[in-house]
């Protein structure tokens, strides 16, 4: 079973002060999450000092998202995830822990960011279970729909 959360705010204004100067955001920042919806989490980062989880926002986009808009409904980490430590690079990120591909290729973070196809096969390969269980079954599924027909990831598969 993935770890789950809840959405508890979507807006830069939900963030403490400390945390909200230093992740670049404003407080009228929206980031695409519905306040109360449930979200997996695909892997946790620290970055510049915050800690980060990988969630698919609502349009089917992987973002890192800041732990205090989330409340915790399942908290335990996933048998299959490992950790590693990083050189801070264009996202911060100095600690990570996730599925497979996040730990084993350093470039693949960014590819999944810049909506590589490779990366987007190598997140749902890794992230199958997802499809089967969990809050982001439907999210999964048309990712998987759209990487089998061909399609690009510039716009959400959900875009029509």
């Amino acid at each position: 079973m993935a770890m789950q959360v809840t959405c508890v705010g979507n807006r830069g204004s939900d963030l403490p002060e400390p945390v909200l100067s230093l992740s670049g955001n404003f407080e009228s920042t929206k980031f695409q999450l519905t306040v109360g919806g449930a979200y997996a989490v695909y892997a946790m980062a620290i970055s510049r000092g915050n800690l980060m989880l990988l969630v698919l926002n609502d349009n089917v986009r992987p973002i890192w998202a800041h732990v205090e808009l989330f409340y915790f409904t399942d908290a335990a980490l996933p048998f299959d995830w490992s950790f590693a430590q990083r050189e801070e690079g264009i996202h911060g990120i100095s600690a990570l822990w996730g599925y497979r591909s996040m730990i084993e290729s350093p470039s693949h973070n960014d590819g999944l960011m810049e909506r590589e196809r490779s990366a987007w096969r190598d997140f749902l390969v890794d992230n199958e279970r997802a499809s089967r269980e969990g809050p982001d079954q439907e999210k999964i599924r048309a990712l998987s729909k759209a990487f089998n027909s061909g399609r690009t990831f510039l716009r959400p598969p959900n875009a029509g």
